[in-house]
């Protein structure tokens, strides 16, 4: 069905996955959105994502994050939920589990071995998990891996929540240093097919490798969607490519020059809230704007028309606010440009 189709006809599709806001709606249905990320050294990335998810449209936007970068990422914004759930191996905290050389000794082994210590693993299910299984089973679509660090014990952790998304059935984008544990560890998405993976060419590079694709070869990014079980998977570059399997999009709208540090935390954000109301559509859940009149999608098109719509969206952000800041342009900017993209991209299904 999305085979051949213009970026307009993309964006009429999308439009139709857009729910309509009425007063009997409350709150939480138009999606509630989980942010697994941030350490003591990279606060501003979750942050990013989850404050892109509510702008587009997202109710509820929740950041779970090491504990020391909890306090900076509250003083943010007022608008989303911190908690404090997350530790890294080298936080004093974690003495109460285990006696400090085993934390130091944690950081001399390679990441394989890391992950399967035994500390490791009884801090991650005696004191991690339990707080986490409650977001879990209410949130609807988590981004994981912003401002994640390559701790081993945060590592450790965030395997073991991708794993738990995966029992209760959720949408996950996994993003940057979640990446580079795919990378180590495919099989934690291979198969799973509501997972998404956002790689920049470092990142594509590094997965195409350890799955046995060419990342240079043509249809490097279907293969590797193929060869982790038709995963989706969003190539970002000078034009985004979205591809589940053979099924491949792309978005080569104008964009910003400007490379700052921050968008792909925004698109990820924005991916998640799009990928929330897909999941209405498939489910025919909510009230929805008539963009698909005479076209019915599936599961698997609306999330790729999902994923198009929000790099669309972001790309316009980033051309409005480039436009207004030049070379002075910074990720907030993009972020003030957020709702009027939407509304250009999704006209007045937005």
């Amino acid at each position: 069905m999305l085979s051949g189709k213009s970026h307009k006809e993309l964006l009429q599709l999308a439009r139709g996955l857009v729910p309509q806001l009425k007063a009997s709606m409350h709150k939480g249905q138009a999606g509630k959105i989980g942010v697994f990320g941030g350490c003591e050294d990279y606060t501003g990335a979750p942050f990013f994502a989850a404050h892109a998810a509510a702008i587009v449209g997202a109710d509820l936007s929740h950041v779970v994050c090491e504990r020391l970068a909890a306090p900076i990422i509250k003083g943010y914004s007022p608008d989303l939920m911190v908690h404090p759930y997350l530790y890294a191996s080298d936080n004093v905290e974690v003495e109460r589990f285990a006696p400090r050389e085993v934390w130091k000794n944690l950081a001399r082994q390679p990441l394989e071995e890391g992950l399967e210590v035994g500390a490791v693993k009884k801090v991650v299910e005696e004191h991690i998990l339990p707080k986490l299984a409650g977001l879990v089973e209410r949130l609807d679509v988590f981004v994981v891996g912003p401002g994640f660090g390559r701790d081993p014990l945060m590592l450790a952790t965030l395997a073991r929540v991708v794993e738990e998304i995966k029992v209760a059935d959720k949408t996950v984008v996994l993003d940057a240093d979640a990446l580079f544990l795919v990378s180590k560890r495919p099989s934690l998405v291979s198969g799973y097919k509501k997972a998404v993976l956002t790689p920049n060419v470092v990142e594509f590079a590094r997965l195409c490798e350890a799955v046995g694709v060419d990342s240079s070869s043509d249809g490097a990014a279907c293969a590797l969607s193929q060869a982790l079980g038709g995963v989706i998977v969003v190539r970002k570059g000078g034009a985004e490519e979205i591809v589940r399997g053979d099924k491949r999009v792309v978005n080569d709208m104008d964009g910003s020059p400007r490379r700052v540090g921050g968008q792909g935390d925004s698109l990820a954000g924005t991916m998640a809230t799009m990928l929330v109301w897909a999941g209405h559509y498939d489910r025919g859940d909510l009230s929805l704007e008539p963009g698909v009149r005479g076209q019915r999608m599936g599961a698997d098109e609306s999330a790729l028309v999902a994923c198009f719509a929000a790099s669309a969206v972001v790309r316009v952000a980033s051309a409005r606010a480039f436009a207004k800041h030049g070379r002075a342009m910074q990720t907030s900017d993009v972020h003030a440009c957020l709702g009027e993209a939407c509304h250009e991209v999704l006209g007045d299904a937005w």
